[in-house]
Parts: structure tokens; C-alpha cells; sequence
């Protein structure tokens, strides 16, 4: 079997959030066979190894997330992807989403390396969510296209996204590859107290968790929304995570009377053992590819409560765990009656552990035989 020594990828820079978690196991994917990683990036990666060569790209724009700065980035990134590709003699590009995979384009052309690209997001995510400019939603709509029609491999982390992208793009083959969840050991009991006891709260709380970067798309008003119909009862909502609308949403808390019940716990490291020490998780995102995040609640031995948005409905397949994104007072009522209703909390728990099991397989070995056999197939071609 032919395999790659050197690949190349690129991610302008990485960030604690669910998309860079894949990303990294997609590196130590072919770091652990002894590749050679070629990155690119305008900052330094947070993590280091022997075989993972960075590549910084020079930027006069200090912010990293305004129009200028990605107008510059996507001018100069594929002629520096085509330059790092030629100085190393990469056998291989594989990329996070058809955007990048459009900027790897003149690269791949030139080279002639075979191009994997992962699909994480919905089509026009960037666009809808970081910028309200309908120019640049045609701009990253070319791109896709473009990135699309240059993938050698297209690996779509979800069912829902890939559906979203056939509707736009029926005749491109797109397989699903979803994303992997771990499990590991701990004490229930033990991880609640933890919790109970740093934040001075009574035993009889019920603790409801959430995680994520404070962004519009993850539909945070919904969750202290629910709050405000459940105010005076025993539930506590953690909002793990930190973002731009903190100080927005912590001022919606204010001004809905339940900023006593919404614990704002910014950025922590210990994100899984917060939630595992809560009764219930609850993500209302407005979209999503298969997040992380969700799939990581499901190892903590609590019922999770989702959006029915397609990507959040690939984990969570049990409808009675489902509401719409827009109606705050579907949540509330499940809230409350796992709150009192103890029959109905173990159902909604021995669900959530059955959807958790589809998911746990070796991610890294099945994603590197799936880019052996593309490697085979093309050189047999």
C-alpha cells in the first residue's frame, strides 16, 4: 500500500472549539503513521511535534476575524500553498471544509497530489455567521463550488450536512464519515458535589449544562429564555465557554430577573467534568455540523435535550429529546419534567447512552484506511 509521507493542510489559525478538536485528529491521524505534516497558519498551532512542520504566513492585519484580513488571506494563501507544496514535495493535501479546499486549488493543479476535504458546516455557514454581506456569500459560494469540484475526497461529518450540501450540489459524491466520541470513567456523584460545592448551590438544584463559544448561531437567548419560564424553580443553567456576546447575554439574564439562576463560568478546562456533574444538557444551536461538544455530553450519563436541527438530530435520535430553535417553552416543559418526573428522566437517559454507542469507534485508523484507498485508487488510475 502506497503511503503518504509528506501531507499539507491549512487552518488560518486554531482555536478551543469543536471544528480544531477534528482538525487535530485529523493531523495526529497522520502523525501516528509516521507522516510528515505540513501546516499553514497566519499563528503557531498549540501543540508540537517532530513531524508537524509549521508554515506561518506573514499578515499586516492584526485582527484575525475582519473582512480585511480575509480578503488578504484568501488572496495569498493559495499561492502559499502552492509554494510550501513545491519546496516539500507534498504527496498529499487534506483540508477542514471546500473553502480551504478551493484555496488548496492552484496547489493540487499544479502538483497534482490527491485533495481530501471534511465537511463540518452547513453551505455558507462562514458567510451567514460571520459577516452580513451578501458579496461575500457569493464569494465563499464560488468557493465551494470550486472546492468541491477539486476534492479527490469528500467526507461530510454528518447525515444532515450532507444532505444540505446534495440539495445544493446533487450530482457531487459526498460520504458521510461522522465524527467519534470517547468514554471515559467517572463517579456521578462525586463530579456533582465537585460542583455543588464550588459554586455555593443547595443539594437540591437542578443543574442544567451547556457548552460552546458565545455566538449568535448557538441560539444562547433560547436557553435563558427557558430560564426566565422555570424562574423561581430549583434549575441552574451553566453556560460553559467564552465568546463575544457574553456581556450581551449575561445583560438578557439581568433584564429577565434570572441572572441568579445562570452561572456564567467562561473558559474552563475542565469542561467535561462540569457537565458530567450536571442532570441535564441541553444544545439549542441554529447550526451545527456534528459538534463535538454534543457528542461528548452523551458519555457524561445525563439526558441531552437538542435543537431539531438536522446535524443535532444525527446524535440524538429520540424525538421526545427534540425543540424547535424558536420556542423556548418546548424546552422549558421537558426541563421541568425531568425535574419531576423520574420515570421519564431514565428513559431520556437510556436514550441518549444508545445514541452515545453508535459513535465510538477508532476515528484516526478508519479516516487514514479511507485515504490509503484513495491514494491505491489513484495510482491504479
Amino acid at each position: 500500500m502506497q503511503t503518504p509521507k509528506k501531507v499539507l493542510t491549512i487552518y488560518f489559525k486554531f482555536k478551543p472549539d469543536g471544528f480544531c478538536k477534528r482538525f487535530r485528529l485529523m493531523i495526529e491521524a497522520f502523525l501516528d503513521q509516521g507522516c510528515q505534516v505540513h501546516y499553514i497558519a497566519v499563528e503557531p498551532y498549540p501543540f508540537e511535534h517532530k513531524n508537524l512542520i509549521p508554515h506561518i504566513m506573514p499578515t499586516p492585519m492584526k485582527s484575525r476575524e475582519s473582512l480585511a484580513f480575509w480578503s488578504y488571506f484568501f488572496a495569498v494563501a493559495p499561492w502559499h500553498l502552492l509554494w510550501v507544496s513545491l519546496r516539500n514535495r507534498v504527496e498529499l493535501i487534506s483540508v477542514g471544509s471546500p473553502l480551504y479546499a478551493c484555496l488548496s486549488g492552484i496547489a493540487k493543479l499544479v502538483t497534482r497530489v490527491p485533495l481530501v476535504t471534511f465537511i463540518f458546516i452547513t453551505p455558507n455557514s462562514v458567510a451567514q455567521w460571520r459577516f452580513d454581506y451578501i458579496l461575500y456569500e457569493k464569494i465563499e459560494t464560488l468557493m465551494d463550488k470550486l472546492g468541491l469540484r477539486w476534492s479527490d475526497l469528500l467526507l461530510a461529518n454528518s447525515w444532515g450536512a450532507q444532505s444540505a450540501w446534495k440539495k445544493v450540489y446533487p450530482s457531487t459524491p459526498i460520504e458521510v464519515f461522522p465524527n467519534n466520541v470517547e468514554e471515559h470513567p467517572f463517579e456521578k456523584k462525586k463530579q456533582r458535589q465537585k460542583i455543588l460545592n464550588e459554586f455555593s448551590l443547595p443539594k437540591d438544584r437542578f443543574l442544567i449544562s451547556h457548552s460552546g463559544v458565545l455566538l449568535k448561531r448557538k441560539n444562547h437567548d433560547c436557553l435563558i429564555q427557558t430560564m426566565a419560564l422555570l424562574k423561581g424553580s430549583r434549575a441552574v443553567l451553566f453556560i460553559i465557554g467564552q465568546g463575544p456576546r457574553r456581556n450581551e447575554l449575561q445583560s438578557t439574564a439581568e433584564s429577565l430577573g434570572v441572572a441568579d439562576q445562570i452561572i456564567f463560568t467562561g473558559y474552563r478546562k475542565d469542561v467535561i467534568e462540569l457537565i458530567q456533574g450536571t442532570d441535564v444538557f441541553a444544545f439549542p444551536s441554529f447550526a451545527e455540523g456534528m459538534a463535538e461538544s454534543l457528542l461528548e455530553a452523551t458519555t457524561c450519563q445525563l439526558p441531552c435535550l437538542v435543537s431539531s436541527i438536522p446535524e443535532n438530530m444525527d446524535v440524538i435520535s429520540n424525538t421526545e429529546q427534540h425543540f424547535p430553535t424558536d420556542q423556548p417553552a418546548v424546552l422549558a416543559q421537558k426541563v421541568e419534567r425531568l425535574m419531576n418526573d423520574k420515570e421519564y428522566y431514565q428513559r431520556l437517559l437510556a436514550a441518549t447512552q444508545k445514541d452515545k454507542n453508535r459513535f465510538i469507534f477508532d476515528w484516526k485508523g478508519r479516516f487514514y484506511e479511507k485515504v490509503l484507498s484513495l491514494l491505491n485508487n489513484s495510482q491504479r488510475a
